[in-house]
Order: structure tokens, then sequence, then C-alpha cells
């Protein structure tokens, strides 16, 4: 029992060994044994080798040798094979369930709080870093398995020659202190390296996001060029310095052991006459591990590297997990009869990192009654994009409460409650596949598709658009169908009728608007578009946060 707590003691000081054995149980004393045999049979072979070559000079050579020498080769064949392939396989199984399970937190997450962590970190925690630890992996288990070389050939060495033992551990001991010495430092270029590259990535994603604005401003776009290249600099000189660090590292171990390799020969025989009748076996003993303990030192930077990536991975699961998971809907199907949708003293606000408010939404008092057409107008920067967010449960008020038919909106049945809903937002995304709704027969598809004239563009087959490569304006009719196809009670659309043609902006408003109308949707509507203004059961007017108009539309009022 204090065995196991002192491996879980040590394991904690270095989060790839945390991480192995967190995500697995079959690293364990199992594949640490199969280790042993590995390392004892490759240190046997020279045993063997050195008793037959005593052997040969003597003219006496054994058939009984080269029968152990094949012996113990053959276990050290199929033990490499089944320590290599167990921790391959051990290491992506770990990786797959990290992936998973970060994508399940990202799923649950706040919207507000994934904005907070942002892209650059989340695509790094889910290619880079499960990419180092996944070339680690055999890597580690070789290095491991030298280790373990090293340790049985220095106790053959010490039957050897107790002299020649006490050499190699002073000189591998210094080799240690030195490895202590620069390890600390190079784990924290290596950190360094990881934040620099999020800020890079992060830039080059404004890049790509802001193309257009780049390429409308010249003075823009020199100006991000220059940041963008300061910040790629930054990085590149923190990884030279990690690199040298690397170097130095290296050589101080090689020219330890060429040192320990000179001691044997020539200071070893001067001390001690006897040590003359052993040098030739002592000498090959050093020879034979200086390989092994080249590879255990070339493997300690990639082992610190994937230390780092673990812990980078741990810092991205504490992020995602506290940005505020919520349960699912448990199985609690969305009314087909929405009923009444209520925000009262309804606050929120968009807060800086040191919790100063940016821009406050509220407070909002408002109820829209089931099959209304509402529509939300206001200036930019208003917050109508704010005002869908946190009434479709988006964004969580941060005082008041949402309600659907007086049952208060919480963290609990969230999901439910914006299952109610389907949404075009101003920044909305389009998925290749309708997903959740996947079994939808093409056929379907393919008639909303020429119902919003995008026939001619685009159209689904096997479950998939043919194409998503369309103008703005056509993007943001492909959306529309996709909430068509949800077919959900509430329906909101922020500015879906901008960037299109007139002909089909009328068509939105007079066409599919009051048929959706008709079929007792709940429609609300963020637009500009103030001719179809009248068209609306009601008009409710933002201004700085606030509901500054709540009238229903003269025309809709002559009407009745």
């Amino acid at each position: 029992m204090r065995g196991a707590e002192r491996a879980a003691g040590f394991a904690e000081n270095f989060p790839l060994l945390r991480l192995l054995r967190r995500g697995s149980n079959r690293f364990n004393l199992e594949l640490l044994l199969v280790l042993a045999v590995s390392g004892l049979s490759s240190a046997l072979l020279l045993v063997i080798v050195n008793a037959a070559a005593e052997q040969a000079v003597n003219e006496l050579v054994s058939g009984w040798y080269l029968a152990l020498f094949a012996i113990v080769m053959t276990s050290y064949g199929f033990s490499q094979r089944h320590v290599l392939r167990t921790s391959v396989v051990e290491v992506e199984r770990i990786l797959d369930g990290i992936r998973t399970n970060i994508a399940d937190g990202i799923r649950h997450a706040d919207l507000i709080a994934m904005e907070r962590i942002g892209r650059a970190r989340i695509y790094a925690g889910l290619t880079r870093e499960t990419q180092t630890i996944s070339q680690m992996a055999g890597a580690l288990m070789i290095a491991s398995q030298s280790l373990l070389l090293v340790l049985f050939t220095t106790v053959y060495l010490a039957w050897l020659s107790p002299l020649a033992f006490v050499l190699a551990i002073v000189v591998t001991a210094s080799g240690v202190f030195v490895h202590l010495r620069h390890a600390g430092e190079y784990r924290r270029l290596l950190r360094s390296a990881t934040e620099q590259e999020h800020a890079f990535i992060e830039s080059v994603g404004h890049l790509l996001d802001g193309f257009k604005e780049v390429k409308m401003s010249e003075p823009r776009s020199e100006d991000l060029y220059t940041y963008l290249r300061e910040l790629s600099q930054r990085l590149s000189k923190t990884k030279v310095q990690a690199d040298e660090s690397q170097v130095v590292h290296f050589l101080s171990a090689q020219a330890a052991f060429y040192i320990l390799v000179a001691s044997i020969v020539f200071l070893l025989p001067r001390l001690t006459p006897t040590f003359s009748e052993v040098v030739i076996k002592s000498t090959a003993a050093i020879l034979f591990i200086i390989g092994p303990l080249s590879g255990v030192v070339g493997a300690l930077p990639l082992f610190a590297a994937a230390n780092v990536a673990a812990q980078n991975i741990f810092d991205l699961e504490e992020l995602v997990t506290g940005a505020g998971a919520e349960p699912g809907t448990g199985g609690v199907p969305p009314k087909t009869n929405v009923g009444t949708i209520e925000m009262r003293q309804t606050v929120f606000q968009y807060l800086d990192g040191k919790g100063v408010p940016l821009f406050t939404l509220g407070p909002t008092d408002l109820s829209i009654p089931q099959g209304q057409m509402l529509f939300v107008v206001g200036g930019n920067g208003s917050g109508k994009s704010t005002f869908l967010k946190v009434l479709t449960g988006l964004y969580a008020p941060h005082q008041g409460v949402v309600c659907l038919d007086d049952t208060a909106i919480s963290r609990g049945n969230a999901a439910w409650y914006r299952s109610h809903f389907s949404a075009v937002f101003s920044d909305y995304h389009l998925f290749d596949r309708v997903f959740g709704h996947r079994d939808t027969d093409d056929g379907y598809v393919n008639e909303l598709l020429v119902k919003v004239r995008l026939n001619d563009k685009t159209s689904y087959r096997d479950q998939r658009f043919t194409t998503l490569d369309l103008s703005t304006g056509q993007r943001k009719r492909l959306a529309l169908v996709v909430t068509l196809i949800e077919d959900r009670p509430v329906l909101v659309f922020d500015e879906v009728a901008a960037d299109q043609d007139p002909e089909f902006r009328k068509y939105f408003y007079e066409g599919i608007l009051p048929e959706l109308h008709r079929r007792g949707k709940t429609v609300i509507v963020a637009t500009h578009d103030d001719a179809y203004f009248g068209l609306a059961d009601r008009i409710i007017k933002l201004q700085d946060g606030r509901v500054f108009k709540d009238e229903i539309p003269p025309a809709k009022e002559n009407r009745t």
C-alpha cells in the first residue's frame, strides 16, 4: 500500500504520468515487469556475449551459449513488442478519451465562457498537445527499457569491478545533477513558447476572420502584419533558447559518458593492478550502456515537452469544466405550444477581465405570447444580438429571470428551454449536414432549397449539402432552410434579410414570415427594414441596451 502511495505521489509531480495513470490501468506493475524482462534480456545478452568471447579466446566454443543467446534474444523481442504495442494502444485510447471529453465539455459549456477561452487554446489542446503525447508513447517506453538495461548492466559492472561501479555511479550522478539544473528552465521555456503560440494562432485567426477588413485598409494590414511578425519573432527566440538549453544538456551528458570510458581504460588500471583482468569486459559493459544512456538523455526533452503538453491539457480541461457545464434535457421533450416567454427585470452584462461592466442589457421586462410576430429594432450597438442570446438562453442573465409559462429558466433546465428555439444569428455557422435531423428526407430538403431559391447553387444528397461555397446572402438562406427543417415552435432571425436582393427580401417578409405566423409559430426578427415593420404584431426598439419603445405598428392597429 505504501508503495502505491509513493508511486501516486511521484506521479503527481509529473503531469504526463498523472495523465497516463488517470486514463489507463494498464500502466501498472504488469507493464513494469514486462519492461524489466526486456531490460534484463538485453543486459543478459552482454553477459552471454562476454562469456562466449572469453571461451573463444581459450578456444572453447560452446553451443550452449548460442542456444542461451537465442532464448534471451527471443524473450527480448517478445517483451519489447508487447511493451511498445501496449503503450501505443493505451496512449491513443487515453487521447481519444481526452478529445471526446473536451468536446463534450465544450458543448455543455456557457457561450460567454467559451468566448473568453478562445479558439487558439482549444485547437492547440485538441491537436498539438495530443500529438506531442502521441509521439512520446513509443519513445518513452524505449527510454524506460533503456534505463532498466542501464540498471541491470550496472549491476553486472559491479560484479566485474566494484571500483568501476562506483566510478560509473559518480559520473551518472553528475549527469543527473546537470539534467536537474537544466530541466526546470527547459520546462519554463516550453510553457512560455506555448503561451506565445496561442497568441500567434489567435492573431492569425483575426487575419483570417477579418480578411475583408484587412484588404480594405493598408494601414490596418501593415499594423496587423507587424504585430504578427513580432509575435512570431518572440516565439522563435523562445524556442531557440529552449533548443540551446537542450543542446547544452545533451552535450554535457555525452561528455560525461566519454569521460567515464576514459577513466575505465586509462585511470582504473593504474589504481588497481588486478583491474587489467576485467578491463575488456568492463569497457564492453560501459560501451554497451552508452547507447541506451544516450537514448534516455535524448528522450528527456521529449518527456519534458510531453509533461508540458499534459499540463496544458489539464489546464484546458479545467477551463472547460469551469465554463459552466450544464445538464442536458434529461429526455424531457420540448413543448409543442410554448405559451408565453417572459423576461422579468432581466440584466446581462459584458465584463472585462477585472469584472468591470463594458455593456449592460436591461433591466428588461417583456412578455411574448405564443404565436406573436415580434420585430426587434435599434441601431448598431443597441444590444439586439445580445438581447436575442439572452432570450434564447445562450447567455444566462446576471440579474432577473427568463421564464417559459412561469417556469424560471436556470442552469438545470436551460438546455430544455433552448430546445424550443431555432435561430439564425448574425454570427451564424453553417454545417454541411443537418445535425440532429440527419434522417430528414433528401427530397424535402431540396424542396426547401427551391423555396429559398438555392436549388441552382447547392443540393442535398446523401444527408449533406453538396457545397457551402455560397455568397453571404445565400449562406443566410441556407441557414434559414435549417431552421425550417428543425420546425421548432419559436424562430429567431437576426438580420436574415440583410445581404439579400430586394426580391428575396420581399419574399422573406411577405411570404416566409406570414406562413410561419399562420402556423402558430412565435417569430422574433431583429431587423432594420422599416418598410416591413407593418407586418409585425409588435415592435420593440432597443437603445443602449434598454427597451426604449414597445408598440403595435400603426398598420396593425388599423387592421384590428
